[in-house]
């Protein structure tokens, strides 16, 4: 069906104005040249009609040839064509004619070409008489003796306007038969790239009620083959983007219920008595750890709200980055130790100062930490490097976990997403690192990940080295002159 608004309505007057100005301003420009062309070429056959029919008409008198003769030479000398050439006398009376039978009486002798031919002597080329369609009147004077009764050629034509008539009818079908082409090849071509923008219209309103499943015709390959693969891949990341958010509603479903009912069941079994005096202390320790577990999980919610709404903001400052590195690590030394986890803290042997938000950096290596904890098992070791490297300086966490998959490093960063089935066992939202990165971006740089199956993993970011403030640097002795 043709929508009067829709691509194809508009594309077929677009191109149809197009031709027909184009043919408008072809038709002028041809019709003045043919018009000029054929006007110059037959008057040019006329004249020299007019000289030969004079030359005929004086040697007839000169050589007192019969009317017939004459009349013979003079059909010759007009030649094919619609021309009719008259000989008249001083009076405007035709005295001869040859040439096809013509409707149009010949000018008197009063009139324009034929007086001036006749009273002076004047050669008188296509002239134009009034009303529409007349023919063109060519006349010349005869020459000779006085007493010849003869005085005058005329030629009458209507050769040019046959010739013009004749070039109008055929530029006139040849541009009435184009314009229909061109409507035809273009409707045809519109109408499918309007079918193949109707299909994907249908595709994206599939899309936005949650079927993910669409996928369209990528062929051609044009700009509308181009959107439609785009389509097709929007399709793809938005299915991808929903699984991980029903995995996440699931999780984070489980990871606050699990903790609830654990709460909840120490909390009632303490109030009814059946904890032993000597094991409430146990008890209170996994209500801690469990409530720890739930603000962790909240506020890792908190805080991907706050970077969708644009509101993370920081305040870099120079500080001692090692410095809160050891008080960050001195903070999680209980879940090393519920793992049986070794940590060691190594790069340059002198502290490090940075320029960066304190606050932002540690809750970025508190995420990366937590990490390497989780998927790190019991007994093996995670290691934190601080070392400057020229302007920078390049902070890592490194564990001895179950690595990541290469096909799956660069989507790590991406919210809700875990990776593969033995991370996904873990805890966790997924929100981890995906506010690492959006922290980082905040401070001008970016996380890398260095990870191999059954080899554990390197998380690494960069911040800017500074100098200490002079209170903070160590006394250097000063050495007298011997």
């Amino acid at each position: 069906m043709i929508r009067w608004n829709g691509i194809t309505v508009k594309l077929l007057l677009a191109f149809f104005a197009v031709l027909v100005i184009s043919f408008s301003v072809t038709a002028a420009i041809s019709y003045w040249v043919v018009r000029s062309e054929l006007g110059h070429r037959n008057n040019r056959f006329e004249e020299e009609q007019l000289s030969v029919a004079a030359a005929l008409v004086r040697s007839a008198y000169r050589e007192k040839w019969d009317r017939e003769m004459l009349r013979s030479a003079l059909q010759m000398a007009t030649g094919p064509g619609n021309r009719s050439l008259y000989v008249v006398n001083r009076s405007g009376q035709v005295l001869i004619k040859a040439g096809p039978p013509s409707d149009t009486p010949l000018p008197s002798a009063s009139e324009a070409p034929v007086r001036d031919a006749l009273t002076r002597g004047k050669t008188t080329i296509a002239a134009e008489l009034e009303g529409e369609g007349s023919p063109r009147v060519s006349a010349a004077p005869v020459g000779g003796p006085e007493g010849n009764a003869a005085q005058a050629v005329v030629i009458v034509s209507r050769e040019f306007k046959r010739d013009l008539n004749w070039f109008t009818g055929i530029f006139r079908n040849v541009m009435i038969t184009t314009l229909v082409t061109s409507v035809v090849i273009v409707f045809f071509v519109s109408g499918r790239m309007t079918a193949r923008l109707r299909r994907m219209k249908d595709a994206a309103s599939r899309i936005a009620k949650g079927q993910f499943d669409v996928r369209l015709n990528v062929r051609p390959r044009d700009e509308i083959g181009e959107l439609a693969e785009s389509l097709n891949r929007m399709s793809q990341e938005l299915a991808g983007l929903d699984r991980m958010r029903r995995e996440f509603l699931a999780n984070v479903s489980h990871d606050l219920r699990s903790p609830l009912t654990s709460i909840g069941g120490y909390v009632e079994a303490m109030i009814d008595g059946a904890v032993p005096e000597d094991r409430r202390e146990a008890y209170l320790g996994l209500i801690r750890e469990q409530t720890r577990r739930m603000n962790r999980l909240v506020g890792d919610l908190l805080e991907m709200a706050r970077i969708e709404a644009g509101q993370l903001d920081i305040s870099p400052v120079p500080y001692n980055l090692t410095e809160w590195v050891r008080r960050l690590l001195a903070g999680l030394d209980p879940e090393f130790a519920r793992r049986s986890l070794r940590f060691e803290l190594t790069g340059d042997p002198e502290d490090v100062w940075v320029l960066a938000d304190p606050h932002r950096i540690d809750q970025v290596l508190n995420n990366l930490l937590l990490n390497a904890i989780q998927f790190t098992p019991n007994g093996k070791s995670v290691e934190v490097s601080v070392a400057r490297k020229g302007a920078q300086a390049v902070v890592s966490v490194r564990d001895e976990g179950v690595g990541i998959s290469e096909s799956h490093l660069e989507r790590i960063w991406q919210r809700f997403y875990k990776s593969d089935k033995a991370r996904s066992a873990h805890s966790g939202s997924g929100l981890g690192l995906s506010i690492v990165q959006n922290v980082l971006a905040k401070h001008g740089t970016s996380a890398t990940v260095e990870s191999r199956p059954g080899e554990g993993s390197r998380f690494s970011f960069e911040l800017p080295v500074v100098d200490p403030p002079p209170s903070h640097r160590p006394n250097v002795p000063r050495h007298s002159p011997d």
